[in-house]
């Protein structure tokens, strides 16, 4: 009990959200999309990003899309991922594909300083395969080293659009591998796929840093690509309300410049009317 009220203590919410997370766990009255910002559902961030892919597919006439985990682990957040497509599926009408990578043996040896050593080492993360396929309802594992698995994964499955990928495979060289995927034909991708890594936030003993890691798989990605940019999301802890989180921080998007459907309108914006101008008294009254 007194653990309990510890973590109560220490979370940054105002009273009024803990007050309607409890009650949202208790009676399950709140929408999805109000779920997602309270962070009542297990990984939010994977729901969101999942959501937004969903309603731009929709908006481009697609019925289904594709959703990746690169880094599957334990299977927590492929687990969770299905969860989110469930509920996606009854917001928005769209159907979703799930593919987790891993290399199902645990992490391989670091190749150097920018697979931050100090981090991960070899063998870290192994997968319980047999009790993680029990469980798994629809998601699909893709099974060995991401060198290896995706350079053909779009030729060999013919996936539904890709409109969302979680990127967690902590070392630079994998998540490099990783983004091999984005060389494949860009029927396979939505325009703009939304993307989350998990390694890029930390305190000062992680150290996350441009040179390092999958901030420095994104930076060098980007630099070596003209078509396909990873560009990250601004202002998203300011929207709808919500209180900043880490995960905020960690939310890009894979622009694919060249894709036939980047210039689409998708904008839910609408002309606003041009309203006479203020003069005499009433303009006196708006300045107070």
């Amino acid at each position: 009990m007194i653990r309990r009220a510890s973590r109560l203590i220490d979370e940054p919410w105002p009273l009024r959200f803990l007050l309607l997370r409890f009650l949202d766990r208790r009676f399950d009255f709140l929408s999805y999309p109000a779920k997602l910002n309270l962070g009542v559902v297990d990984r939010p961030q994977y729901g969101h990003c999942l959501l937004k892919a969903a309603e731009l597919a929709r908006k481009l006439g697609h019925r289904r899309i594709s959703a990746i985990e690169f880094g599957v682990a334990g299977g927590s957040g492929l687990l969770a991922l299905e969860a989110h497509a469930v509920q996606v599926e009854r917001e928005t009408g769209v159907a979703v594909e799930l593919y987790g990578f891993d290399t199902g043996q645990g992490m391989p040896p670091p190749q150097d300083y920018r697979d931050m050593p100090y981090m991960w080492q070899a063998g870290y993360f192994r997968m319980d395969f047999a009790e993680l396929q029990k469980r798994l309802r629809s998601a699909r594992l893709v099974l060995g080293p991401v060198e290896d698995t995706v350079p053909e994964f779009c030729r060999r499955e013919n996936p539904a659009p890709i409109g969302f990928i979680a990127f967690d495979l902590d070392y630079y060289s994998s998540t490099m591998a990783a983004f091999a995927l984005f060389n494949a034909e860009r029927r396979h991708f939505l325009p703009r796929v939304a993307c989350y890594f998990d390694d890029v936030v930390g305190d000062i003993d992680w150290a996350y840093n441009d040179f390092t890691g999958e901030l420095a798989a994104i930076h060098d990605f980007n630099r070596a690509h003209r078509h396909v940019k990873l560009a990250a999301v601004r202002g998203l802890r300011y929207l709808q309300g919500r209180l900043p989180q880490p995960w905020h921080e960690q939310v890009y998007v894979a622009h694919f410049f060249d894709h036939a459907d980047y210039g689409v309108p998708v904008s839910d914006t609408t002309e606003r009317p041009l309203y006479p101008p203020l003069s005499g008294d009433r303009l006196s009254d708006a300045a107070d």
